[in-house]
């Protein structure tokens, strides 16, 4: 009894903050835009105490008011809701003597299925209609140790869109299941599962989804107590299991039927508001330019640059792509001679040819700074669009001039090898 009362206090405050969170992404989804001011607001309100637990029962730094991360924000709120649902728990026990929560617990079930369900709808569509882990050109030209443990990940799956859509649709089949009381059982064994893979991950490849995942991986586990027993039965001896009958949320069969549709149709839009939003995401147009481009020749000042390893300002090629992780229609990436890049985000003027880059990108972090570049471009080859030469009056301080040849990504091994299944030798390069 005390495991329900502290898992309902728990779960209870850590699934009110989830559907807090979720509101401006499902009217985002929905066409609308989200009060991103109010619930900023509301960060803003709780920081001070939770930025105090943090710093001196955890000895952490509060820098920011992350959430949906592993800040140390996080982290502390994390920590503030165990430490509340403790004391209500503490409470809750002095005051009432009952053994059972007959009444309580449908009720506490079903409020807890829809919230891992939103957010099994809210990894799993991102991974169904696959935004969360894209395809991004500027990984074929990276060099492998450039990578950070996330970015091999996300490379990983990223280029098996077939892989990526299935995760997303083992996530997506847990939250259906979660909707139905007569199936939560198996959509919490099948969350479990899903979750423990996810929580895995993220350990091991050190991605910042640790705290998400281990409190969406302990609800599933607090939803599935109930059926512990049964299932422990029916894995590990060959006794039969007993049918039982779960407590109803109404008296009337026909009020908890009508409950049942609720449930249903409340998941079911939730799930359109989280496709909706990934599906304009994933079918914004293919940005003109679009591509890698191979540097033939480079000129700074009107004075031509050798490609030498040691130039710094000297561009190696340039990618135009799509732009997942930024508001821009256009992310333009410069990879120079020593194989650093540079990103930006931006616009393309076809009409004018103009490339106008209003966003520099902190790589990895995805954080932008305002700047303002103008690079002007025309084809030298009439009717053809294979080669390209791109001008700019104030690149880092230079008046830059070059052209490029455009590199098909088919051409790479890891794109055109494709699946295969008769393999006479191995092709593990």
């Amino acid at each position: 009894m005390i495991g329900f009362r502290l898992g309902t206090c728990y779960f209870g405050t850590f699934g009110l903050v989830i559907a807090v969170g979720l509101i401006p992404v499902l009217l985002a989804g929905a066409g609308v835009d989200g009060p991103w001011s109010t619930l900023r607001g509301l960060i803003h309100l709780v920081r001070p105490p939770i930025e105090w637990v943090g710093r001196n029962l955890l000895g952490l730094r509060v820098e920011s008011a992350q959430v949906g991360s592993d800040s140390a924000f996080q982290w502390s709120a994390l920590y503030c809701i165990a430490l509340l649902s403790l004391v209500m728990t503490a409470v809750w026990s002095a005051f009432d003597k009952r053994q059972r929560h007959d009444r309580l617990q449908p009720w506490v079930w079903t409020v807890l299925r829809l919230v891992l369900a939103a957010a099994m709808f809210y990894f799993g569509m991102a991974k169904l209609i696959p935004t969360q882990m894209p395809f991004v050109l500027n990984r074929l030209v990276e060099p492998f140790g450039n990578f950070s443990p996330t970015g091999v990940l996300w490379a990983q799956v990223g280029i098996s869109q077939p892989y990526q859509i299935m995760l997303g649709a083992a996530e997506v089949l847990g939250g259906l299941l979660l909707l139905v009381p007569r199936t939560a059982a198996a959509g919490a064994l099948v969350c479990a599962f899903d979750l423990t893979q996810v929580f895995i991950l993220n350990m091991t490849y050190d991605i910042r989804l640790k705290s998400v995942s281990s409190q969406l991986l302990l609800l599933s586990l607090f939803l599935l107590a109930p059926y512990a027993r049964r299932l422990l039965v029916a894995v590990f001896t060959d006794r039969v299991v007993p049918a039982t009958a779960s407590a109803p949320l109404f008296d009337n069969p026909r009020a908890t039927r009508a409950a049942v549709a609720v449930q249903v149709v409340v998941g079911l839009g939730l799930l359109a508001a989280f496709g909706g939003q990934g599906w304009q995401q994933f079918t914004r147009p293919t940005p003109n330019l679009y591509g890698i481009w191979q540097v033939d020749g480079f000129s700074a000042e009107g004075y031509r640059r050798d490609p030498l390893l040691t130039d710094e300002l000297r561009w190696r090629r340039v990618v135009f792509d799509r732009p997942f992780l930024m508001s821009d229609p256009v992310m333009v990436t410069v990879q120079h001679m020593d194989d650093s890049f540079e990103v930006f985000g931006g616009t393309i003027d076809p009409a004018r040819h103009f490339v106008d880059l209003t966003n520099r990108v902190e790589l990895g972090s995805y954080e932008e700074t305002p700047t303002t570049i103008r690079l002007t471009y025309w084809w030298p080859d009439e009717g053809s669009t294979e080669r390209i030469v791109i001008d700019g009056a104030d690149f880092s301080g230079h008046e830059i001039h070059a052209w490029f040849t455009r590199l098909d990504p088919a051409s790479f091994p890891l794109v055109e090898r494709g699946f295969n299944w008769v393999q006479e030798r191995p092709n593990n390069r």
